[in-house]
């Protein structure tokens, strides 16, 4: 009776799951999208959501053209209800749109295919405002600002761009674009980013600063637009307990359940330059050097032979641009042989000021005797506190010119040949030998050239054979064991042949999609990573990690973000193009440093 019971039950619960699955396969399908706000400031972002009813399996939705916003993919997530036997499944695609503009903005529907039938969404409207003003400001949370040690230059003159990140929650994941126009300025790093705090209208904020050179390079009103940094801030609830000793141990966000984190995008206000063009009447030799210079001549040895040498030391120094300095040899009307050495710079940076010095050392041999006198160097600059031209000049360098202390001797070489007596030879030739007897000493020597070729030849080749065998062996081996090492060896050879294989796609979502993975594969390669598996973030900071130049691992994050933004955004087939002339180049250098 209870075997029957068991055998029943199973039966039930087989027809159960037939009739629940029947169901599922015959609900409808939906889509939707969803914004998390329809008001949001410059500083907020919004959260875009396409949820498709009925399938779990569908690709991912089309979107429409958002030029008005900076779009990253937030992930996806699946659902599955059993509401009254009735079963119900769903997947909800995330974008996060960051604001670009202000103004009423319309999002546009959405578009997925679905088994043949295409779906398409309702559009949204959002409306974007402009940042709280700078009265305000300090009430909030996080808030940034950008200052520049003078809204007034000359070219060239060295101007500091200040950006300050405050702070009074915790500030994780950041991401800070500067504005800088390459073809307007010239940057150079002032040191590390520095961190402190600061009370502000009598609220304390964490204070992140970080300082920049600027040099201009074109004349006229220039406006430096917004930096924009992107964040993560985590709000922390009041706890009724405060007395709860985990909350004094768990400090970080994650391990904290009353913590709230917020995504803002915080951008600073524009900023004005005028570029004042140099006074004429430039000094002759000017090189559009400005600054404040010294400059110093010094010799290694004033009272010398001709022949000897001695060392002639220009040493430049100042506040300004020392780097770009240089000097030619110095017109000695050949009354020295001139050897120049490689000039010797160093960098420092006193108070957010560039300041330097350079060395130039040439070796002079005099070729005459005499009292020689050295020309001065001088060096034409710009003053841009006084607004003068200047010219630094060194002091005229007197030396004493000896003739060479060194007597050369002459070796005469005189013929013996009459003092030496004639003696009978010891050895007497009585006859010739069948075989030939060579008594040419050329002869000699060419026969055991020959031969020692042939006996090296003889005796080297089976050794070199065995080392080109043991290495060839040795590298299959490594090949074959070291799983490292083989993706390594092989990362170039895969990438490029997938980037060949790249041109023959029509679809420029799944170009972009595959074009990233590519990339990450590469990386990961390279790296012994999991390549499909690293966010562009955690490339830059693995590449940094492994002594790649922080230059192409910025470069290498940049493409990969622009393949996930373009994933989302439909692409021409002259921008599918570009992209991949752009993989292809960067891939190159990135195997050029490994």
């Amino acid at each position: 009776m209870r075997v029957c019971t068991l055998k029943i039950a199973a039966l039930l619960s087989f027809f159960l799951v037939l009739t629940l699955s029947g169901m599922s396969y015959g609900q409808n399908t939906s889509v939707t999208a969803t914004v998390d706000k329809n008001s949001l400031t410059l500083e907020d972002s919004l959260q875009l959501s396409i949820v498709i009813k009925g399938t779990q399996n569908s690709p991912p939705p089309q979107l429409p053209s958002l030029p008005d916003f900076r779009v990253t993919s937030a992930g996806t997530s699946s659902s599955t209800q059993y509401i009254n036997t009735q079963r119900s499944v769903s997947i909800t695609y995330n974008y996060r749109l960051t604001p670009m503009s202000t103004g009423t903005i319309l999002i546009g529907p959405a578009k997925v295919q679905i088994s043949g039938k295409k779906y398409s969404t309702q559009p949204i409207t959002v409306e974007v405002q402009k940042s709280s003003n700078r009265a305000t400001i300090t009430n909030k949370a996080a808030f940034v600002e950008a200052t520049l040690s003078s809204n007034k230059a000359y070219l060239g003159e060295q101007l500091v761009y200040t950006f300050r990140l405050f702070h009074r929650v915790d500030a994780k994941n950041l991401n800070l674009q500067l504005p800088f126009n390459k073809s307007w300025f010239s940057k150079e790093e002032l040191g590390e980013p520095k961190t402190y705090i600061k009370i502000v209208n009598g609220l304390q904020y964490h204070v992140q600063e970080l300082s920049i050179a600027l040099f201009p390079l074109k004349k006229g009103l220039v406006e430096v637009p917004s930096a924009i940094i992107e964040l993560d801030l985590y709000h922390r609830s009041q706890n009724r307990s405060g007395r709860d000793p985990f909350n004094q141990i768990f400090r970080d966000p994650f391990f904290s359940r009353g913590v709230q984190a917020e995504h803002k995008v915080l951008r600073s206000q524009p900023l004005s330059i005028d570029v004042l063009p140099l006074p004429d009447r430039a000094p002759k030799g000017f090189k559009n050097l400005i600054g404040q210079f010294k400059i110093v001549a010094e010799l290694g040895k004033k009272d010398l032979d001709v022949g000897d040498t001695t060392t002639l030391t220009v040493t430049v120094s100042g506040k300004g641009n020392v780097r770009d300095i240089s000097f030619d040899e110095p017109d000695l009307k050949n009354q020295f042989k001139i050897y120049p050495d490689k000039p010797e710079f160093k960098q420092t940076v006193h108070n957010n000021q560039i300041r330097g010095e350079k060395v130039f050392k040439f070796a002079l041999v005099p070729l005459e005797a005499g009292r020689k006198t050295l020309p001065e160097f001088s060096l034409p600059y710009f003053d841009s506190e006084a607004a003068q031209y200047h010219i630094a000049k060194t002091q005229p360098i007197f030396l004493n010119i000896n003739p060479s202390s060194a007597k050369e001797e002459l070796n005469l070489v005189q013929s013996r040949q009459q003092e030496m007596p004639l003696t009978n030879p010891e050895i007497e030739t009585l006859g010739t030998d069948i075989l030939p007897i060579y008594t040419e000493l050329d002869k000699f020597q060419s026969d055991n050239v020959s031969s020692f070729a042939f006996l090296g030849a003889g005796f080297g080749s089976p050794v070199v054979l065995f080392i080109i065998s043991a290495f060839l062996m040795k590298r299959q081996n490594r090949m074959k064991y070291d799983v490292a090492y083989y993706r390594r060896r092989n990362a170039y050879k895969n990438a490029n042949q997938r980037l060949k294989q790249m041109s023959e796609h029509s679809d420029s979502k799944e170009f972009a999609r595959e074009l990233s993975e590519i990339l990450r594969e590469y990386i990961g390669d390279k790296l012994n990573l999991q390549g499909k598996a690293i966010t562009a973030e955690e490339v830059q900071v693995r590449m940094k990690e492994s002594n790649y130049e922080i230059q192409q691992a910025e470069e290498t994050r940049k493409l990969l973000e622009k393949c996930e933004t373009l994933q989302y955004a439909p692409m021409t087939q002259g921008s599918t193009k570009q992209l991949l002339g752009e993989s292809e180049n960067l891939i190159k250098v990135l195997e050029k440093q490994s």
